[in-house]
């Protein structure tokens, strides 16, 4: 196999995903620096301030590599798939041990050079599809991973073979994932399943007329519906230095796609340009199965932020939510 610098003119998202990892891992940032664009961007969710060039990058990543070093605390970046922001290869990131998830990472190809690293929070890093291939984890040992030697891993470490890694990859992209129950988008819009949720429209009991907005968020918090769990929350202060709440609330709704549907509204209390605290919706899903479930308000969660952060919602673009930062509760 011919190094990997010599056909850099098909670097693909794989590729620059793996120069990444294997940077985290031996600590030396020289290869990766090789590959970048000088436009090269980086961003998190829980870094307010992106960086736009490559110089910038290479002043914060160096000192940051020493400090891992030194400390060791170790960081794992993990090859996976979870498609969002338009990519569906991305590493899983962990740190101090392979099983503390911390979020997902995608990489932007262009002309042969790295152009870009996102690392998120949302989606969920257990809501991607783990392959236990940790490049340049194992650098210095003879003994590589079969599936792959330029991956420079234990064949014994792979959690599953390369076929089955891409018969998972492509469930997740074509079928989704097999349960007991399946999540997808209801036959309601956002502000349809919020309203059904909080009585707006259907049969449960109306509320008050200034449920949605308040002075004091205490009060509005207290007024939720009774299932109502609180599961992120978000910040961006490019828009306001106050933070923004996510929760999720459900109701059960008749279909004849299955014998129980379950409703999911992801709702937030943010504050307004009025100086007052109100109510918004975001998103919404069902979960159908063929018999009641207990409360997957995690689940539904997860799979609407992953929504949110695929293709945007009425209220905020990818963009505006991929550039704050999220915190998960749940």
């Amino acid at each position: 196999m011919k190094p990997l610098e010599e056909k850099t003119y098909q670097l693909t998202e794989k590729d620059a995903l793996s120069i990444y990892a294997k940077m985290m891992h031996t600590l030396d940032s020289s290869e990766f620096e090789s590959f970048l664009s000088e436009d090269f961007s980086y961003s998190s969710q829980k870094v307010l301030t992106d960086m736009n060039s490559k110089d910038e990058f290479i002043e914060y990543i160096r000192p940051k590599l020493e400090t891992i070093k030194k400390t060791n605390s170790s960081v794992y970046a993990e090859l996976g798939v979870c498609p969002a922001y338009g990519h569906t290869d991305c590493l899983i990131m962990a740190q101090g041990d392979k099983s503390n998830l911390l979020g997902v990472a995608y990489a932007s190809v262009d002309k042969g050079k790295i152009s870009g690293l996102s690392l998120c929070i949302v989606p969920t890093p257990d809501s991607a599809i783990r392959s236990g291939i940790y490049p340049g984890l194992n650098e210095v040992d003879p003994d590589l991973n079969e599936v792959d030697p330029s991956l420079n891993v234990k064949k014994d470490q792979v959690i599953i073979t390369e076929e089955e890694f891409q018969r998972k990859k492509e469930q997740l992209l074509n079928l989704g994932k097999e349960e007991t129950y399946q999540i997808g988008f209801s036959g309601y819009d956002e502000v349809q399943a919020y309203g059904m949720a909080f009585g707006l429209i259907g049969e449960r009991e109306r509320p008050k007329e200034d449920f949605c907005e308040s002075t004091n968020f205490n009060n509005l918090e207290s007024s939720l519906p009774s299932d109502t769990i609180k599961v992120a929350t978000y910040v961006n202060k490019k828009y306001s230095t106050k933070k923004i709440y996510f929760y999720v609330c459900s109701f059960t709704e008749s279909t004849q796609r299955a014998n129980h549907q379950e409703v999911y509204s992801l709702f937030s209390i943010m504050w307004s340009r009025d100086s007052l605290w109100e109510l918004n919706p975001w998103y919404c899903c069902s979960v159908l199965s063929e018999e009641p479930q207990a409360p997957l308000h995690k689940e539904a969660a997860n799979w609407m932020f992953k929504g949110v952060a695929t293709t945007g919602c009425l209220i905020a673009s990818v963009d505006d939510f991929k550039n704050g930062t999220l915190e998960i509760l749940i």
